[in-house]
Order: C-alpha cells, then structure tokens, then sequence
C-alpha cells in the first residue's frame, strides 16, 4: 500500500485537535428488535410503525427496527397483540456507537503516533481521507486515473469521482462499470468496500488485468454532507442535508430519481422524497455523469448495506415488474453469490428488490435499467456488523471489504 502523506495529517489533526464528536446525537437505551414477518399481512400491520418518529426500520428483509425509549413499551405491546415473534438483539445502540468512536480515537492516536502513513482498511475513513487519497492517486497514477469534481452539495462540499482506465484514465473506450457508494449516510462499510475496490484496481493493477478489460467510473461517497454529519453529529443520519422545511432535514437521495417517482408528505420521514424528481444536487450530478455514459454501462451498482442481498430492478411496484432481462440478472447475480461463498463470505440472496427487501420507487437502480438503459443494474447489500447493523466493527473491515471485492471482479468479468 503506498505512502499518502496528507493522510496522515488528516488523522494527526483527528487525534489533537477539537474533538469531533462533542455533540454527537445519544441513542442511549434505544433498543433493536428482530422481528419475524412471514406473511403479508403482517408486513402490512407492521408498516404502520414507518413513519413514526422515534422508529427506524433498519432491514426490512429481517426486520430489524430501532425504536426509542419512550415508544418501546408501546411497541412490544402491540408486537404481543399482533402474535410477532421477535426478540430484543440491541439492548443500548449507544453502547454500540460508543465502542466504534473508541476504537476509532484509539486507533488515530496510535496510528499518528507511529508516524505510519500508509493507507489501510483498519478504520473508517473520513470525507478528507477519502478525497486525499483519491488525489494521491490521481498524482501518482496520471496514466491509469483521472479524478474529477462532478458537483457540489448543499453545503459546499465536493462529490468526487474516479474514472479507471488503461486509456490513460479515460473512460468510456471499453463498456463501462459504474458505481457509487454511500449514498445513505450512516452506511460506512460501503463506502470503505468501493475504497477497497478503487485501491486494488489502482496500485495493484497488474494483478486485475480481466478486470481493466472494462473502464470504471466510481463515486466513492455520493453523499458527502451526509456522510460528514454521520461522523460528527449523528451516526444513524441517512439522508442528505439539505433544509427540507423548518423542523426538518434532508431527503432521501435513493428516493430522488426520475423513475416513477412519489411524492411524499412526510418531510421528516428517513425516506422523503424531496418535492421532485432531482430536485438534489447529488442526484443531479450523478445523472449528469451517467448520462455521459449511457447505454455503454454494462453493470450499474449502487452500494448500500446492509443484509447480504444482490437486488435487481424494478423495485417500485408490487406484484413487482422485472427487467426484461431478468434471468440474464439473476444468472450474474447467483455467479457472484457464488464467487463470494468461495472465499468464505455469507452466502448472499439474489432477487427483485421488491420481493426480497420492499417497494420504492425514485430508486437509483430503477432508474439505470429504466432511463440510461445499463444492460444490468443491481443494489447490493453489503454484509452488516451481525446484531449490530450498520455499526460492522471496525475490525471486520477488510475481511467484508476482500470478501465483496469478489462480487465486483464477477460482475465486471461476466456481465
């Protein structure tokens, strides 16, 4: 792993400087249940509970929901009247967070004081380690990658991507692998799997030749205010940052594209839609680039976590719609939860989005196979932190992050 100086820096001002989670947002005592759905009525009662405030659906697969002190009582009371079978897995979410943000200032601490600045998966990057390593690269492989600021969010900041390519980091000669992770904030083991992808097809390109018989268009963290406030405010943030009304902040980038897109009232929900299609300047930058590519994408991937799920399009409807193409997507999905297996990943299930997870519509991946017309569009799960959801210890980084990287090589060598 090569030698990034401004790395260092980073995690140097990290350590002794103001701390950055001073006023982080307490789930003390917010407890996780576990709670089996096995039919659809009972996926129809349990929706009641969405889009209330104090309750967070976390994997509507397994339905894992997060819910706040104040309505717990409330909620296994009526989990009992309803006959749910569930249990408690996360007794106080805070404790969680709280040996995450330990690991990670211990982790600074040592690191700066050894002086070591090589780049590793063994911590949770930054908005500033991402971008810094992304421009190291780009100054030391200018005939591999080219970075580029595709747009500007809300609060300034720039969303990032990376073009890998043999023709001197041009994309778009040879079919294209396009993929954009952390675009729900809170979802840090995503972006550190496209950050593990992006570093072994760049300083170990030699060793992925099959790989770079196509070009790759990355954007590593597609919501970077969200992402920023997950570390310095409130780790469970998903949404962007943009001012959705007085009380209320951000829309859901993942329900914000123009695909059958809804409306929806609810401005405080995690999953608001914004008042129109692309009405975000994250949405509007990642269209621009994808529209840059169009139907020369062989494989779309919008990177989430988390369940272990490889998804395929059309998610916005029940019963749902397939691509027409689906058995072709289904066929290259079972090749890379095969892949995955192989190395010792959890075995990963493939399916339509809204038979295996749940219906949306103004989804990323809908709008790929629907609009740009990408032979093949998937939403990948990435494997969690066990009980612990979105907070995948720190520690298990790499071994998710190599186990993943497997799915990437699959699609990229068979789509």
């Amino acid at each position: 792993m090569k030698y990034c100086a401004a790395v260092v820096v980073l995690l140097a001002l990290a350590v002794f400087g103001q701390s950055a989670f001073a006023e982080q947002v307490s789930y003390r005592d917010y407890k996780v249940y576990s709670i089996r759905v096995d039919t659809v009525e009972k996926h129809n009662v349990l929706k009641r509970w969405q889009d209330v405030r104090g309750v967070d659906f976390w994997d509507r697969a397994g339905y894992r929901v997060m819910i706040h002190p104040s309505l717990q009582e409330a909620f296994e009371r009526f989990l009992n009247l309803n006959a749910f079978s569930y249990e408690r897995i996360i007794e106080d979410v805070e404790a969680t967070i709280e040996a995450e943000r330990k690991y990670d200032q211990e982790y600074r601490r040592r690191k700066a004081a050894s002086g070591r600045a090589t780049v590793d998966f063994e911590h949770f990057w930054t908005n500033a380690e991402v971008n810094a390593y992304l421009d190291e690269l780009a100054q030391t492989y200018p005939n591999l990658v080219r970075v580029a600021t595709i747009g500007t969010t809300h609060e300034g900041r720039p969303i990032r991507s990376i073009t890998i390519s043999t023709n001197n980091g041009v994309a778009g000669s040879k079919p294209v692998v396009f993929i954009d992770g952390g675009i729900h904030a809170r979802e840090w083991a995503g972006v550190m799997s496209v950050l593990y992808l992006i570093h072994e097809l760049v300083e170990h390109s030699s060793s992925y030749a099959d790989m770079l018989n196509k070009d790759w268009v990355i954007i590593p963290v597609a919501n970077p205010d969200g992402y920023e406030f997950s570390h310095t405010d409130n780790r469970m943030w998903r949404k962007n940052r943009f001012p959705a009304t007085i009380l209320c902040t951000g829309i859901d980038l993942n329900r914000n594209w123009d695909y059958l897109w809804v409306f929806s009232s609810n401005a405080c929900s995690d999953s608001y839609a914004g008042t129109t299609a692309f009405s975000e300047l994250e949405t509007q930058a990642l269209d621009r680039v994808l529209k840059q590519y169009g139907s020369n994408i062989a494989v779309y991937l919008a990177v989430h976590t988390y369940g272990d799920m490889i998804l395929y399009p059309y998610g916005h409807s029940w019963p749902f719609v397939p691509v027409t193409n689906q058995a072709a997507h289904i066929a290259l999905g079972e090749q890379a939860r095969d892949a995955i297996t192989a190395v010792g990943g959890p075995r990963y299930v493939v399916g339509n989005s809204a038979e295996i997870l749940y219906t949306a519509n103004g989804c990323s991946d809908d709008y790929v196979a629907g609009v740009i017309g990408a032979r093949y569009a998937y939403t990948l799960e990435l494997t969690g932190g066990g009980r612990n959801g979105f907070d995948l210890p720190a520690t298990e980084i790499m071994a998710v992050a190599t186990q993943t990287f497997q799915i990437y090589r699959t699609m990229a060598n068979n789509a």
